[in-house]
């Protein structure tokens, strides 16, 4: 029979170490790929959800609900969207496609070609809603995602949930533990939602509270404010929901800490993932956690947790979803090694989409410099630079509607957004975010089908079905009833080639360059009077210089380097040459078009100047 560690005895060890071990070395400047699995890939139809599973309430499941066909339109109907009524919108989070683990296996030989260094799944654990932020278990990965939806239903429920002695293998928990194994045959990693905040009303403890009220041995797991009096007519049951959502409610606390119930099943859970064989060896484990509304947790729960992750595995990466500078969290002396850099995407946002809101370069360059003032420079290298995710209009979208803020105001109701697909040039400009993405300091992150041109307004438009090459797509055709002020039209649905091939090319060009990845960097050009700048990378095995020209018309410059004789190759063109000048150095020439991006490596030549 499994062991399982006491919390008690563990704390004690815990308190004795530091609060966050060293940053990982895997994960600086890797390339992230962020993966939100129902929208993914549907690898296995036969476990397809059913209704019973995606509406709670048994009266609400409309007549002839089905998984919605992944090529549709997005923006049509099905039978049992419009016999419910309402706007188009009304129904699209009832809506499911049917992505799942086998999917994701499908295709990691995908991510592969694209060379990506490391996955990000959204929640995974069992849960009724499409993006699982509602759990109904930390130890169990949604059945609807496994082979044996009914048969790990039943399985579930012979366990009791705080005792880990009981819990059992589900097949579905099976497949997942097979998608480590593959992600790391294939020389990835792979980390995992942790929504350790809030549960939704089907996990198990708050079901229990539900059916056994104040004699419930969970009743202390939740910020419950009074229980129902059986002796009246009304119910008085009343508890705290996240931001007073009543199907997320909050797992209780002390004002430092999550209360030990709740607590201590969090820590077997982390131990259930991170070492699924129980034997001190963490390799068939997922590399880290991604932590959802990190700020909403006490710190002092994060400080323990943090240090539980690290002595499972001390490489393990952990990343809080934090938009803000963090630095009490992200320290030396903080509970995690990295963020969500929304920061990041907020100066990209700024400087690349906006156009009457622009910042200038410098203004650029100094928010920026805001986040690497406020990290110690070892956590630099592992924030995760992200432009979009499933919490924002998709990069594409953005960039075909500036000047707004950054998050939310993008959904249906908005007369100004348009929901249409992408011109060329907002593709162009892609580009070049991607390129500053893939040459700036950090860890990147894609969101699942930018590289193919996905487009979408904010949740739920950003989390379509991924557009795959193999599969025919029908138009999609936004009118009036779309909810939309804009964006009217029939558009084809196909992936963008030449965008996926830029960005397969970038991200080689990155992994290919020791400077790209964990190089030190500079700004080395920034004018104001256009929006020209240009950046060092240096590291001791090369010296890379990345010019960008966001201006209409082309630039000429002269950058100074520091060595009197340099040959380059320019890896975007693939131009060769070599940058001589005075005896202070050599200057380097460059000559850069409209709206582009240069990539000079650096190299001394080997034959010594006449």
């Amino acid at each position: 029979m499994r062991k399982y560690f006491n919390l008690s005895i563990l704390i004690v060890i815990l308190f004795s170490l530091p609060v966050c071990a060293q940053v990982p070395n895997w994960a600086k400047g890797v390339v992230w790929y962020q993966v939100f699995p129902e929208r993914f890939a549907n690898g296995d139809t036969t476990n397809d959800p059913e209704p019973e599973k995606v509406f709670i309430n048994a009266d609400s499941i409309p007549s002839g609900w089905e998984v919605t066909r992944w090529t549709s339109n997005w923006f049509s109907q099905s039978e049992w969207e419009k016999k419910l009524g309402g706007n188009f919108n009304s129904h699209l989070y009832e809506r499911r496609y049917g992505g799942d683990i086998q999917g994701i296996i499908d295709h990691l030989d995908y991510l592969k070609d694209i060379d990506i260094g490391a996955i990000y799944l959204n929640p995974v654990f069992d849960a009724p809603s499409l993006h699982k932020y509602d759990g109904s278990t930390y130890h169990h990965i949604d059945t609807n995602f496994g082979p044996d939806p009914a048969g790990d239903d039943s399985l579930m429920k012979i366990e009791t949930g705080d005792d880990p002695e009981t819990w059992k293998w589900t097949e579905a928990d099976k497949l997942f533990l097979k998608l480590i194994e593959e992600v790391h045959n294939r020389g990835m990693k792979i980390i995992i939602d942790g929504v350790f905040n809030h549960t939704g009303i089907q996990f198990w403890a708050f079901q229990d509270i539900l059916k056994n009220g104040e004699k419930s041995k969970y009743k202390d797991w939740y910020r419950i404010n009074s229980f129902d009096d059986p002796s009246t007519p009304k119910n008085e049951f009343s508890y705290k929901g996240w931001w007073g959502i009543k199907s997320l409610p909050e797992l209780n606390r002390t004002k430092n800490d999550l209360v030990r119930g709740p607590k201590q099943y969090i820590f077997h859970s982390t131990k259930r993932w991170m070492d699924p064989n129980n034997d001190g060896n963490p390799s068939d484990g997922i590399d880290g956690w991604r932590l959802d509304v990190a700020r909403e947790v006490p710190l002092g729960f994060w400080k323990d947790w943090s240090k539980l992750v690290k002595s499972i595995n001390k490489n393990a990466i952990i990343i809080g979803e934090l938009w803000e500078l963090s630095p009490d969290f992200v320290s030396e002396k903080g509970p995690f090694d990295a963020l969500m850099n929304y920061n990041f995407a907020f100066a990209v946002n700024d400087f690349f989409i906006a156009k009457d809101s622009a910042v200038s370069t410098s203004a650029f360059k100094q928010k920026l410099k805001k986040v690497d003032d406020t990290y110690p420079k070892n956590n630099l290298y592992v924030l995760q630079n992200l432009i979009d995710s499933h919490d924002t209009d998709r990069l594409s979208s953005m960039i075909k509607n500036p000047d707004r803020k950054f998050d939310r105001g993008a959904n249906e109701g908005n007369k100004n957004y348009n929901p249409g697909k992408p011109s060329e040039d907002d593709y162009n400009m892609q580009k070049l975010i991607t390129a500053f993405q893939m040459t700036y300091r950090g860890a990147p992150m894609i969101y699942y089908g930018d590289e193919v041109g996905m487009w979408g307004a904010d949740d739920p438009h950003d989390r379509k079905p991924m557009i795959w090459s193999n599969l025919k797509y029908d138009d999609e055709v936004i009118s009036k009833s779309s909810g939309f002020g804009t964006g009217y039209g029939d558009y084809k649905v196909e992936p963008n080639q030449d965008l996926y091939n830029w960005y397969k090319k970038l991200i080689a060009i990155r992994n290919n360059s020791t400077a790209l990845k964990n190089g030190d960097q500079y700004f080395i050009k920034v004018d104001d009077d256009s929006k020209l700048f240009a950046f060092e990378r240096n590291s001791e095995k090369g010296n890379v210089i990345v010019v960008f020209n966001l201006e209409d018309d082309s630039k000429s410059i002269d950058i100074p380097l520091r060595k009197k004789k340099i040959v380059f190759k320019e890896l975007i063109t693939d131009e060769n040459g070599s940058a001589g000048g005075t005896e202070n150095g050599a200057v380097l020439p460059v000559s850069i078009p409209g709206k582009s991006v240069r990539i000079y490596e650096l190299f001394v030549p080997t034959i010594p100047n006449d």
